[in-house]
């Protein structure tokens, strides 16, 4: 039997150029999965939609799938295959599209369409579900995931839908690999990548480093005295930064930090604590305050949910606090998610709108008391822009439900409140931007925006466009955070590049209050590829990033003597600081807090 990589070649050659060369190579280890047999077209019988097949070149065919635009549902027109062979859970797989975009309405000129391979008898759980970016030219284009769930035996489904824009998409071919179990995903195949704006001389570096050194530091004055009180000369003063004010932190799992994990391993747990007490000055707690994690009805159906929910509970008390004792501060994920969810879902199925509204203030009512003392931030109001229209709050309850919501949680807390959401397309941007509008009109105006900020490395924003961004949303509200950072790559150098620039680009953003990554580790990762440390804690060379700018270039260490009137003064990072003093064999040593209003920290020797 012929195999994909071979039938691709003989496609190239008989095209005499028409297809750009396939530079895939193939580990051994690979085995394929999809069969020989014609791709299966499908398209909804609702939709006014094209899918035909066209000129064939030799062993090759050739679906065209046209979309009039952003279908109802859009997966529905496709191109797959079925096949036998199993995948597990976690198991490495490759994913390969021989394709191209003849006509599109994105901004970018390009095909975008959703890879995805399903087990049939259970379509709601994929095992992958992503989108993925065709050029105008014939190209091969690949990439390397983990199963997020089984496909058994004889239920494997893989598809190319195309109904997410206004498009033309021509398909020659699909094929899936698998990789044994346990091979490691970072040796398998990847595509080379890059985005504007990563070369080291590109003209938005300056800007940021002159903003920069303009908002994130100031003087800060140390004055030292006697016991009397009396300026003491010539004592030797060393100011050492422990935390920035600026929020560079991560989401944690507050099971692990606390130790409350019993499946979790006593060095892991050690090492997890450990990187989040070096490298971070916020955290958020991934999952731990959301609806009906530590609170919530009792359900017959779960008897095991209260005790789990007294143990989420127990390590989200001990997480904030620990975070406080080590002068973090801490983000609230989430009050409100802004579409339905399953648990939603059947709770307005069960008993209407008015029912899932009297859930969100049982929410309230639990969740604030308890970590409103240690967050300085709340995202409010999470994902307002819906995957499906269809679950969106402001269908299913009124067209004002954010703006009336927001108006509720305000009394509430006088933290800041964020309206969270990710910008990673432009109807997600647009979506985020008409609702804030809308808020606003109905006099419900948020402190700030989040911006998710989850990337993948197949279609990179430049840092202009990303800037961009930013600023559409800075006239709306006096606050922006990065919340949920992540970058899927493969390529280390890539991974750690954008990871660079995008943190510098935010520190010298003047309404930025913080950049916070989901996650660091590969093991506790949503995203295992975008991770800094590896399984057994290799580090990506992304940590070295973090270290050399947030704990190196953006690091204040200073060695002072102190004048006539017992002061000393040096720029500093804002933050907290330890600062030590020594004068006549006698020493003295404080914690103190530089703010952007000024700070003039006083040491009284003993």
């Amino acid at each position: 039997m012929t195999s994909f990589p071979t039938r691709l070649l003989l496609f190239l050659a008989l095209s005499v150029g028409y297809l750009q060369a396939d530079e895939l190579k193939l580990p051994p280890e690979a085995v394929a999965l999809l069969p020989e047999t014609p791709l299966v077209p499908a398209k909804p019988a609702s939709e006014n939609v094209g899918i035909e097949r066209v000129e064939t070149v030799g062993a090759a065919q050739v679906w065209r799938l046209t979309s009039p635009g952003k279908l109802e549902k859009p997966h529905e027109l496709a191109v797959s295959k079925n096949f036998t062979q199993p995948i597990a859970t976690g198991q490495v797989c490759l994913f390969v599209i021989k394709a191209r975009c003849v006509e599109s309405a994105a901004k970018d000129g390009k095909g975008h369409v959703t890879a995805a391979v399903q087990n049939r008898e259970n379509y709601s759980v994929p095992l992958l579900w992503k989108p993925v970016v065709i050029g105008r030219e014939w190209e091969t284009t690949y990439f390397a995931f983990q199963a997020a769930s089984d496909a058994p035996e004889g239920q494997g489904h893989a598809k190319l839908a195309t109904g997410g824009e206004r498009q033309i998409i021509e398909v020659a071919d699909l094929q899936l690999y698998r990789f044994p179990v346990g091979f490691d995903i970072f040796s398998a195949p990847r595509m080379a990548a890059t985005y504007e704006g990563r070369e080291l001389n590109a003209p938005w570096r300056a800007e940021a480093e002159a903003r920069i050194a303009k908002l994130r530091q100031g003087a800060m004055a140390i004055r030292v005295v006697d016991a009397s009180g009396v300026p003491v000369t010539g004592a030797k003063i060393h100011v050492e930064m422990k935390r920035h004010a600026f929020g560079f932190g991560s989401a944690v799992d507050p099971l692990m930090l606390s130790a409350l994990d019993p499946k979790l391993a006593p060095a892991d747990q050690v090492k997890y604590r450990a990187v989040v007490d070096e490298l971070f000055s916020r955290i958020v707690c991934e999952n731990g305050l959301r609806v009906d994690n530590i609170e919530g009805d009792d359900d017959p159906a779960r008897p095991w949910a209260p005790e789990s929910r007294r143990r989420t509970k127990a390590a989200v008390l001990w997480t904030l606090q620990w975070a406080a004792d080590h002068k973090m501060t801490s983000r609230g994920h989430y009050l409100v998610w802004c579409y339905l969810e399953q648990w939603a879902r059947d709770l307005v199925k069960a008993h209407g709108p008015d029912g899932l509204l009297a859930r969100y203030d049982r929410h309230f009512a639990s969740v604030i008391p308890l970590a409103d003392d240690y967050v300085t931030e709340w995202d409010a109001l999470n994902h307002p822009v819906p995957f499906a229209p269809e679950d969106a709050l402001y269908r299913v309850i009124g067209p004002d439900i954010y703006a009336d919501l927001y108006k509720k949680i305000r009394p509430l807390t006088h933290k800041l409140l964020f309206v969270n959401e990710d910008t990673s397309n432009a109807d997600r941007t647009d979506g985020l931007e008409k609702n804030l509008r809308h808020m606003i009109e109905c006099g419900a105006t948020p402190d700030g925006c989040g911006f998710q900020s989850h990337y993948l490395d197949y279609d990179i924003p430049s840092m202009d466009d990303t800037w961009k961004t930013w600023n559409r949303f800075a006239p709306l509200v006096r606050h922006l955070t990065i919340t949920e950072y992540d970058f899927q790559s493969l390529d280390d150098q890539l991974h750690a590049d954008h990871l660079r620039d995008m943190l510098t680009l935010a520190f010298s953003h003047p309404q930025m209050t913080g950049f916070m990554i989901w996650g660091f580790w590969e093991k506790r990762h949503w995203k295992p590829t975008a991770a800094m440390f590896k399984t057994d804690w290799t580090e990506r060379p992304a940590v070295k990033v973090w270290r050399d700018l947030v704990k190196g270039k953006w690091w204040t260490r200073a060695d002072l003597t102190s004048d006539a009137r017992g002061e000393a003064a040096t720029p500093a990072y804002y933050g907290w600081y330890e600062v030590s003093v020594e004068y006549g064999g006698k020493k003295a040593m404080l914690v103190a807090q530089h703010l952007v209003d000024g700070s003039k920290v006083t040491v009284r020797m003993p």
